[in-house]
């Protein structure tokens, strides 16, 4: 009926405590005031009054976002022109903007290894050329990445697509 820790209150007396000891005929609770007193079982009821500070409020679980199968195959493109990239790039030479081009090339095949994703697609545009040659060294030095150009309708030569294994 009763077990130790029970919040109790005694029964023709302005009483309260908490058990501490159960014994065969009698129970030992902790007073409000501090000290032990020990009492017949019959002599106790529990004490059902909640404490403001007992209240809980009901855990609501939020909804785990559902993806697709759709949403998780499809790839995932990454533009590579520099103004998609940086706020400013104004005073940036050449070198500092293809290195945060190639910098941001690594951390997404490093990001879609660890989410699990199988395709990734770079959007390095036509230019001169320099950034996709620069891409496609930095790729080769991934083990178990395949790439190629991707669709030509959509991105007309200016995307590579990347597959992880």
């Amino acid at each position: 009926m009763f077990r130790v820790g029970d919040k109790i209150k005694v029964l023709d007396d302005d009483q309260k405590g908490v058990i501490l000891a159960i014994h065969r005929q009698s129970i030992t609770i902790l007073n409000e005031d501090g000290f032990e007193e020990i009492y017949a079982s019959k002599e106790l009821i529990l004490d059902q009054t909640l404490d403001v500070g007992e209240v809980q409020q009901p855990v609501q679980e939020v909804p785990k976002k559902v993806q697709t199968h759709q949403a998780i195959l499809a790839p995932k493109e990454i533009d590579l022109h520099i103004g998609q990239l940086v706020v400013y790039f104004k005073g940036l030479s050449n070198y500092e903007m293809l290195q945060i081009q190639i910098k941001t090339i690594r951390a997404e095949i490093e990001w879609a290894r660890a989410e699990k994703r199988t395709k990734i697609i770079f959007i390095h545009g036509h230019g001169s050329g320099k950034l996709k040659k620069e891409m496609i060294k930095v790729l080769q030095s991934y083990t178990g990445i395949e790439f190629y150009d991707a669709s030509y309708q959509k991105f007309r030569g200016g995307a590579t697509e990347v597959v992880i294994r």
